[in-house]
């Protein structure tokens, strides 16, 4: 490895997301290449850079925990003069296109591989100041348990900030309810949440779980967090979408749930559908902190 980025590897490669990485394994030729992605990336969700910060952060311990090929890591390298950045992936291929995107950027990070079935993490109490992990805790068969590591390596002071699946979004109840099941006839025999897994990131992704915000704040506050603040992004398709809500209603092969969720939303100044207060999109975004 060049000196940009220090590779540790600890554990098995999981092949999956070896293969369906969230660039698709996209290489960069220029500095300039790299932050028009992430710029680029960044605006299919509006919203969600505010919830999720890549700025901001100077002087911190920064732990990005499925950090992939190194998306977010080239945020943080970029907008913030952060003291450490270490990322850990359980993709050996998606580590290596990580250190060669921050290499194109001259940014040093750690870089950590670690196996599908690791229980701890391999850092010290109390070692990062703020542990990001954003769209990865959905697809993990113990999310719990990495939620316990997470807040472990949170130093008493720090902030996390995590993001995952939306249940109460117009991608669960327009795109699969609708679009999917009701329009196409696809995955019919399938619970939601299973036919929801199907549509996300491939459809032999082996695990992609959506949750209530309820639902996953009680996660967290389970092993020991805070929750400082909820929001929700909608994705650029939702929203390309959302002019079919009133054809989803009228649709009697329509989920009884989902037209109740059609039917309740409510829309802000910019255009923006909302439910129960949250954007009514698929990313969920929590800031945590400790007890």
């Amino acid at each position: 490895m060049s000196q940009a980025a220090q590779l540790i590897t600890n554990g098995n490669v999981s092949e999956y997301w070896s293969d369906h990485n969230v660039t698709l394994h996209k290489r960069f030729s220029s500095p300039e290449e790299s932050l028009a992605y992430l710029a680029w990336r960044n605006d299919q969700y509006p919203g969600y850079i505010d919830l999720m910060p890549v700025a901001g952060h100077d002087g911190k311990r920064i732990l990005d925990y499925g950090c992939g090929p190194g998306h977010d890591l080239v945020g943080f390298c970029h907008h913030s003069r952060e003291a450490k950045v270490v990322g850990i992936d359980v993709s050996f291929p998606s580590l290596e296109e990580a250190a060669s995107r921050l290499n194109l950027h001259s940014h040093f990070a750690e870089l950590v591989h670690i196996g599908t079935d690791t229980k701890e993490l391999p850092f010290a109490s109390k070692s990062f100041d703020l542990v990001h992990s954003s769209g990865v805790l959905h697809h993990t068969p113990d999310p719990v348990l990495i939620m316990r590591e997470l807040h472990r390596v949170l130093a008493d002071d720090g902030e996390a900030q995590i993001m995952v699946y939306n249940y109460e979004s117009l991608w669960l109840h327009l795109y699969v309810a609708f679009i999917k099941m009701a329009t196409e006839g696809r995955y019919k025999e399938l619970d939601i949440r299973e036919a929801f897994a199907r549509t996300t990131d491939g459809e032999d992704c082996p695990i992609a779980r959506p949750y209530r915000p309820s639902e996953f704040a009680a996660m967290c506050e389970q092993v020991g967090f805070e929750v400082v603040s909820i929001g929700c992004a909608a994705s650029a398709w939702e929203l390309h979408l959302f002019a079919r809500r009133f054809e989803a209603i009228m649709n009697p092969e329509l989920r009884p749930e989902s037209r109740q969720f059609l039917l309740n939303l409510t829309i802000d100044e910019r255009g923006i559908p909302h439910h129960d207060g949250l954007v009514a999109g698929v990313d969920l975004c929590l800031r945590l902190k400790k007890k």
